[in-house]
């Protein structure tokens, strides 16, 4: 792990963003190939941080961002890393980017919810870092898991996600915080694969999402390669992320860009 010299709390708030990331095991990362990805996800660059709570500023890199055993022991790559990396590129000089990251596996929506058993893990690094950056985002990785679950967690999906926005905004004090939510993995295969049943349960909830939330767009998941039968490889989280990045910017979401 490369730990930077320098000190990000010394970064005006206003410079540093933070994107609040989480969701099941594809948010904490399961890609681990092709070779030529892994640069963007294994390697550190000035400017890109991560923050966990035990640990406070790291420079960001996989398999680290979402804070999952699972990827530590494989030494896999989740999105949180090629978030913070294309919006450092993407943005004017003088600015900086902090992940905040959890990925739990086979987690479902209503346990990220206050009370429930992941809250309290997603939300530290929030409250640790109010006041001392700008909270530019939520990207969340769930929808496919809710077959873990019960019927009401299926079937209340796109309330759920309300729930979660309303009070991550709540807390920190942006009514207008985006939502980059992923849609149905639409490449999954098996019994998850679209037109089977756990699709048809929840995907329609997933397109409802934008019309319950407001600012909040789905990132379109077709034509990503994947590890096994529904997790992303790297190049399918890169896209991912770069489509997540794109939306930002069509819709006046991404304020720090570089100009033209």
């Amino acid at each position: 792990m490369v730990v930077s010299s320098g000190n990000p709390d010394n970064t005006p708030s206003n410079k540093m963003i933070a994107f609040i990331h989480f969701g099941h095991s594809n948010m904490a990362g399961r890609g681990d190939a092709p070779a030529a990805e892994r640069p963007l996800f294994f390697t550190t660059t000035p400017g890109a941080w991560m923050y966990h709570v035990d640990k406070g500023w790291q420079l960001v890199q996989e398999p680290y961002s979402g804070g999952d055993s699972t990827t530590l022991s494989r030494m896999a790559g989740g999105p949180g890393t090629a978030i913070i990396k294309t919006a450092l590129k993407s943005a004017a000089p003088g600015y900086q980017f902090v992940s905040i990251g959890k990925g739990n596996n086979a987690a479902y929506c209503s346990q990220y919810l206050p009370g429930a058993v992941y809250y309290n893990g997603m939300i530290a690094g929030v409250n640790a870092l109010k006041g001392k950056v700008t909270f530019g985002g939520v990207f969340i990785m769930l929808g496919i898991t809710e077959r873990h679950g019960t019927a009401a967690d299926r079937s209340g999906y796109a309330n759920c996600i309300n729930k979660l926005m309303t009070n991550l905004r709540t807390i920190v004090g942006d009514p207008n915080l985006p939502l980059l939510l992923t849609d149905y993995e639409v490449t999954a295969t098996g019994e998850l694969a679209v037109g089977g049943s756990v699709e048809k349960a929840i995907r329609p909830q997933i397109l409802m999402v934008p019309s319950v939330v407001s600012r909040s767009a789905l990132v379109p998941t077709n034509d990503l390669h994947l590890y096994d039968d529904h997790h992303f490889q790297l190049d399918g989280h890169r896209i991912w992320v770069e489509r997540a990045i794109q939306i930002m910017k069509d819709k006046g979401w991404f304020p720090w860009a570089a100009p033209n």
